[in-house]
């Protein structure tokens, strides 16, 4: 075995995963900082797509107060029409949705009562007080004496409970936030019978080592459990240019659940919503304005670049982007609905010196050059052309594995025609 081929065994190829499972948070977390209200309407339109495009997970809306997120005041209408939808009879996708008060969970309750269930229903509860003060306006002890009840309702009413833990990795208002914060809740939760968690990067505060080693740790303690609970998860949000790296640092720490949102969508509540100010939490604790989850388009690109398999029809998610860059009336900050994903083959776009048939309109708005005229596959004979009288060279890489990836290496001298494979 060479040396290459050695580090990268030791060190990459042993900590990745055969595949990966994914949750969409586009319809609760994703929307919940946009200042404007998303249609009903709109909401059920992306429901279907991203069942359509496989996804088993998806979160759905949010029972916490109107007043405070009124992205999700169409809670109970959103979820039945969800409930409707041919294809979520069909696939019966787990449908996700949040609640952190006993009234938010009893209204999730009575949609259950009505035929319309969430698969289970997740509450926050902070790893530190001074950010569960602002978020919740409890302490973790305080919180904690309220939680059975809502355990309560949940096994009542034939729904799961979710334990989400905001601040794991960090806290934008006390800082670093110790990693036993996290594991004694965790065990508080088992304790009382709750077998998902989720813990959360809440405001962007992580970074790549601290990723690893706080899942790792995670991993290391829970791991034997795997077979009764989850906890597993990558949770993080954007708000440094990191979100992705401390996705992949998790998952070689061992999460093998990642939670993102299509157009990098999410974060704090929004503090103004359709000119009112003082809905949520937005701009009081909020490190930036370009804040969200780590973006879906990006991840499940990234993940299929690496060879991880996540059963989701990654086209249609780039698709749906482009779509949502409408539904929010700008342009987003995701890369590969721009970009497109790279080529596996040789392809005609740019290959002729000059051309500038694929130079793409000026912005404003920032304008997406996903076409799929990028993939239009170049033929031997078209490339031969490209090098008429010149010696060149071009093949698959080592190893390449991609059903798209058919090319042998050639050699011309400017006058014989490379072939393709058979």
């Amino acid at each position: 075995m060479t040396d290459s081929k050695l580090m990268k065994d030791v060190h990459l190829g042993g900590g990745l995963p055969k595949e990966i499972t994914m949750l969409e948070l586009l319809l609760r977390d994703g929307l919940q900082h946009v200042s404007k209200t998303v249609p009903t309407e709109a909401k059920i339109w992306y429901a279907e797509h991203l069942v359509r495009a496989g996804y088993k997970y998806i979160e759905v809306t949010n029972f916490g107060h109107p007043a405070l997120l009124a992205q999700t005041r169409d809670a109970e209408e959103v979820l039945e029409r969800v409930h409707k939808l041919k294809i979520i009879q069909d696939e019966k996708p787990h449908l996700k949705c949040y609640g952190m008060t006993e009234k938010a969970f009893q209204r999730a309750a009575d949609m259950a009562q009505k035929g319309y269930p969430p698969s289970s229903v997740a509450f926050t509860i902070s790893a530190e007080d001074l950010h569960g003060r602002r978020n919740s306006g409890r302490t973790r002890a305080e919180y904690l004496e309220e939680i059975p009840d809502l355990i309560k309702i949940a096994e009542a009413n034939g729904f799961g409970i979710d334990m989400a833990i905001a601040c794991t990795y960090g806290s934008p208002i006390s800082g670093p936030v110790p990693i036993e914060n996290t594991t004694e809740l965790i065990d508080w939760g088992l304790d009382h019978g709750i077998r998902n968690f989720t813990p959360c990067d809440t405001t962007g505060e992580s970074n790549p080592r601290t990723s690893f080693e706080y899942m790792a740790t995670l991993v290391d303690r829970y791991g034997k459990y795997d077979d009764q609970i989850k906890f597993r998860i990558a949770h993080f949000h954007e708000c440094r240019g990191q979100s992705l790296a401390n996705t992949f640092a998790a998952v070689l720490a061992g999460a093998r659940i990642i939670e993102t949102s299509l157009g990098m969508g999410g974060g704090q509540p929004a503090f103004m919503v359709d000119g009112i100010p003082g809905k949520g939490s937005g701009p009081i604790y909020t490190n930036s304005w370009e804040v969200g989850n780590c973006p879906t388009e990006d991840c499940l690109v990234m993940l299929d670049e690496m060879g991880i398999q996540t059963a989701i029809d990654i086209d249609l998610m780039l698709c749906l982007g482009r779509v949502f860059e409408w539904t929010m009336g700008r342009s987003l900050p995701v890369w590969t609905t721009k970009a497109g994903r790279p080529v596996k083959y040789p392809v005609e776009w740019c290959i002729p010196a000059n051309s500038l048939e694929h130079i793409p309109p000026f912005g404003p708005p920032q304008t997406f050059w996903a076409s799929p005229e990028k993939y239009i596959p170049a033929s031997s004979e078209f490339i031969a052309r490209e090098f008429s009288g010149r010696s060149f060279k071009w093949g698959k890489c080592e190893g390449a594995e991609d059903e798209y990836c058919r090319m042998e290496v050639f050699e011309s001298d400017g006058e014989s025609v490379a072939k393709t494979q058979e």
